[in-house]
């Protein structure tokens, strides 16, 4: 499944969250590139997780990046 990013900039930095995933997965960082990679990490870590668990987990092929204009 593609997984859209939502990629926010703030005031001081930038937020990025995925809306269609059941589970909560969010990630800041100072740059865009920063903020992506830590989703990309973040996103890992909760597949790893629940492999290890045993739960069901997202079948993550690849990433949808959405920049949204934070009002």
């Amino acid at each position: 499944m593609i997984v859209t990013v939502v990629l926010e900039q703030g005031p001081n930095n930038w937020g990025a969250h995925a809306p269609d995933l059941d589970d909560v997965v969010f990630s800041t960082g100072d740059t865009r590139e920063e903020t992506i990679s830590r989703f990309r990490d973040a996103l890992r870590g909760l597949i790893q997780y629940k492999n290890e668990e045993g739960l069901p987990a997202p079948d993550v092929t690849g990433l949808e990046i959405r920049e949204m204009v934070a009002a």
